[in-house]
């Protein structure tokens, strides 16, 4: 999905969510409340893993899912989703240590969006810590690298900034003065004066997780989901309170600009840390509207805990409560898909979602049993399936956005250049990137990664091999057991 959590572990391993384990913000093989990814969520091994392996050098500058960090044959410095209290928090520990020594000010996030405040005043916000990531890159490129054009090496950093701005600011204008325009020309400076710094012979790649574009309402799915008898609520004093609050309009959608004033305080009393993922699984919102504690597990069938169209069953031997057995799961999921077909935006004659589609058309792999059972992709028509926070408004449809004006689009961008790159375009997908670092520096490319090598960026014939250890775990096993059934069905076997 294009998601930043699942994406980002998409681009630094060339699998799909079924094989490394990441769909949305939250794993929820535990619990219904879900538990925020991390890296250690992403059940294979990266390609920066690989890279050092093989005796390649890695330095990775703010990628997002890499807390906590591994150690790599150079430094990692971690990105979006570290905890802002791991202070100092880096592989190896000397390197993190100098980078906050030498560039004090360096952030894991960008500087949130809060109501009132002035837009240019927030862009200045956001390029001050493009500067400052810019700044803290190349003093570790410079310092703590050691790439001298000969040796294999890979060097990365992610602006985030790029991505805060045309979530918050999509709609905005003054004049001639686009705020968007404003952050991404100060990425590209900061680009450029990374690439004067890098050989004669480097590769450039300048790589998005996602594209964007305008959000116009929000399909909130598990309101839906209720509505169409596939979830019910407790019928205990405290939750059939906070619904009744929640029919008179107290949520967290009319709630969210006194929340949005606060964050900044609460943050800096410790109090918060992630204005992206702590709603989701904050007790203490949980206690004040409804959420995950206020459904009747006993008595609900399906349910979604993401933000970009995703549908979960509530099976039987997966969820704790699960209610729908192996014999009625394709009975239901169909029965639950064929009615989201049928959804049509509020006013108009258009299908809310562009493509419906169960699981195994879209993902593959040994942890497809933990991901979504039906995916469904509304952005195109400038809707979200938000189902993140379950019950953020009281409607089923939210015709002004409480999320933001700027969402996610599938379709993002990969531009490179360098001594083996052929001019041209051409379609390709995130996966590839890992499999075409490994190709670029004549390295194997592991055979379960589902990317192709770019020819027309590392045009040597690759050399694939299997490793037994690509998994971190015995998933391997699952997974070599999938592939029997698909070479037994093709008849190989």
């Amino acid at each position: 999905p294009p998601l930043t959590g699942p994406a980002w572990s998409s681009f630094q391993t060339g699998v799909n969510p079924g094989k490394h384990g990441v769909y949305s913000w939250l794993d929820m093989s535990r619990s219904y409340k879900g538990e925020v990814i991390n890296s250690s969520s992403i059940k294979v091994r990266t390609v920066w893993d690989l890279f050092s392996r093989r005796g390649g050098k890695v330095g990775l500058v703010s990628l997002p899912v890499t807390y906590p960090v591994e150690k790599v044959n150079g430094f990692l410095i971690p990105g979006f989703l570290t905890p802002s209290r791991k202070k100092h928090s880096g592989y190896p520990d000397h390197v993190a240590e100098s980078l906050f020594k030498t560039v004090p000010d360096f952030q894991y996030h960008p500087p949130f969006f809060p109501p009132n405040t002035s837009p240019r005043r927030w862009v200045d916000q956001l390029n001050s810590t493009i500067q400052t990531r810019g700044e803290a890159a190349r003093y570790l490129y410079e310092n703590h690298l050691g790439d001298n054009g000969k040796d294999p090496s890979v060097f990365m950093v992610h602006f985030f900034s790029t991505d805060q701005v045309q979530h918050k600011l999509w709609n905005y204008r003054e004049g001639d003065w686009d705020p968007r325009l404003e952050v991404f020309k100060e990425a590209d400076d900061q680009i450029g004066q990374l690439m004067e710094l890098a050989p004669d012979n480097s590769t450039f790649f300048v790589v998005s997780d996602h594209g964007f574009g305008p959000i116009n309402m929000s399909f909130n799915v598990n309101n839906w989901l209720h509505q169409q008898d596939f979830l019910t609520f407790n019928k205990n004093f405290t939750s059939s309170v906070k619904k009744k609050l929640s029919d008179l309009g107290l949520t967290k959608e009319r709630l969210k600009p006194i929340g949005d004033s606060l964050y900044p305080i609460a943050n800096k009393l410790n109090l918060a840390d992630n204005f992206t993922t702590d709603p989701l699984t904050d007790d203490r919102l949980s206690t004040l509207f409804l959420s995950h504690k206020d459904v009747d597990w006993r008595g609900t069938r399906a349910y979604s805990r993401s933000d970009v169209g995703q549908i979960r069953l509530n099976l039987k031997g997966r969820e704790k409560h699960g209610t729908v057995g192996e014999k009625s799961f394709k009975k239901i999921r169909k029965e639950i898909m064929n009615k989201l077909r049928e959804v049509k935006i509020p006013g108009e004659k258009r299908e809310l979602a562009e493509w419906v589609k169960p699981k195994e058309e879209v993902y593959h792999g040994p942890f497809l049993k933990y991901g979504p059972d039906i995916l469904f992709n509304p952005l195109p028509n400038a809707v979200q399936g938000y189902g993140a926070i379950m019950f953020m408004s009281k409607n089923v449809f939210s015709l002004n956005p409480f999320l933001d004006p700027g969402h996610h689009r599938k379709d993002g961008i990969l531009f490179a250049s360098g001594p083996s790159v052929a001019p041209g375009t051409r379609d390709a997908q995130i996966t590839d990137i890992a499999p075409t670092l490994m190709n670029l520096s004549s390295f194997p490319v592991p055979e379960q990664m589902d990317g192709d090598v770019i020819r027309e960026i590392a045009p040597e014939e690759p050399n694939y091999h299997r490793p037994d250890d690509f998994y971190k775990s015995r998933e391997r096993i699952a997974e070599s057991k999938e592939s029997r059934k698909k070479l037994e069905s093709l008849g190989y076997l």
